[in-house]
């Protein structure tokens, strides 16, 4: 797995390096078909990982999905790109293409220039034969590797574009450990009754065994969620279904529930990391006086609680796992594992910024250009005012 991935990201390299260009970067459809998720980049260093998740149809790689043909940016803003670290980094001119396989449309590839460059003929030429490359290697990656066939799994049960929700902005983001599948998850999802529900959660270990363990929490969750309206009464009874079924294995897991117009959410969590919540006026955004519980695992029988926490008229919400702040053993690191990192993503968004805005500089502050050591997911909610 790991050296597939790396040689994806060498040929984005030698994709610049033959198109001379400042930055080259690969994205791939999910498995709706429907979105573009950065798979690959070249000249924006690790800041890509925390890209913007694009809509086929939508902004300029959208817009080459959609058409199927190559397009030529040459104005690089938020009309036209949907991607914040692209419009930040100063590129000014882009050029994208399709990338195909034996299947039809796998994804997007594009180059840019932060000069006054005039991407010709013969660049596209050029980069629809490297696509073509690609397309090949990636469709022989699904294709011979199992352990890339586990991670498509995996993804499909962690949708990049995440329900339209009227009342809330809504952003999520999920990143393995490199050369590791994992146990991290989210949900979103709307109940019968019109309440939204909201999970993160993350079992323990990596490896095949914890990303299945997390695809049968997910749904057993989800069950339960539907009969029971009370977050604590749902993780009770995941509690009781883990150590029955899955002895041995421990998660941690936050469950949150809201109804319109989303003024409070109802949130019960097993050992998981407190939400942290932006409000209009703030410095930096605040950890949610939750209390942890016990994680999911060790007693069925324990006692648990649901808190209420009231969600202003534009306050944002970040949920995520440990992956995004937990350095054990690194320099600046407290006994508990948590770093730096953990303030510097409180002070990396603001109430005033959308929801994938949110969700790109979270990523980026939690992980900087550090490797991706544990997984990561991140869900980003605004209420909308």
């Amino acid at each position: 797995m790991t050296s597939d991935l790396r040689s994806i990201q060498g040929l984005i390299e030698d994709v610049r390096a033959v198109m001379d260009s400042d930055t080259a970067t690969l994205l791939v459809l999910d498995e709706t078909g429907t979105v573009l998720e950065p798979a690959a980049s070249s000249g924006l260093g690790r800041r890509w990982r925390g890209a913007t998740h694009v809509r086929v149809g939508t902004g300029f790689a959208g817009k080459v999905a959609a058409q199927r043909h190559p397009v030529v940016l040459d104005q690089v803003d938020e009309l036209t790109v949907v991607n914040p670290i692209l419009r930040d980094s100063g590129i000014r001119r882009l050029l994208g293409v399709p990338v195909f396989g034996p299947e039809g449309l796998l994804g997007v590839l594009h180059v840019g220039s932060m000069g006054a460059r005039v991407f010709d003929a013969g660049d596209t030429a050029r980069l629809e034969g490297l696509a073509a490359d690609i397309g090949q290697r990636l469709a022989e990656l699904s294709k011979d590797d199992a352990h890339l066939a586990a991670l498509t799994l995996q993804r499909s049960l962690l949708p990049a574009a995440p329900p339209s929700i009227e009342g809330l902005d809504v952003a999520v983001r999920y990143l393995p450990a490199e050369g590791d599948l994992g146990g991290d998850w989210y949900d979103i999802f709307v109940l019968p009754n019109g309440k939204v529900g909201l999970v993160m959660g993350d079992v323990e270990g990596h490896g095949l065994h914890s990303a299945v363990v997390m695809g049968r929490l997910r749904s057993a969750l989800r069950a339960y969620a539907l009969e029971h309206d009370d977050p604590a009464e749902v993780l009770s009874r995941l509690d009781r279904k883990l150590c029955h079924f899955e002895g041995g294995t421990t998660a941690t897991v936050l469950y949150a529930v809201g109804a319109p117009p989303y003024d409070t959410m109802l949130v019960c969590t097993a050992g998981h990391p407190a939400p942290l919540m932006a409000r209009s006026g703030q410095s930096e955004a605040q950890e949610v006086a939750v209390p942890p519980g016990l994680i999911l695992g060790f007693n069925p029988e324990q006692e648990r609680q649901s808190h209420q926490l009231t969600l202003e008229p534009g306050a944002a919400l970040v949920l995520y796992t440990d992956g995004l702040v937990e350095r054990v053993g690194r320099p600046g690191t407290n006994p508990d594992g948590w770093s730096e990192r953990h303030s510097l993503v409180r002070r990396s968004f603001r109430s005033d910024q959308d929801a994938e805005t949110i969700c790109t500089h979270v990523i980026a502050a939690g992980l900087g250009d550090e490797s991706v050591e544990d997984d990561v997911a991140v869900i980003a909610l605004r209420r909308i005012g």
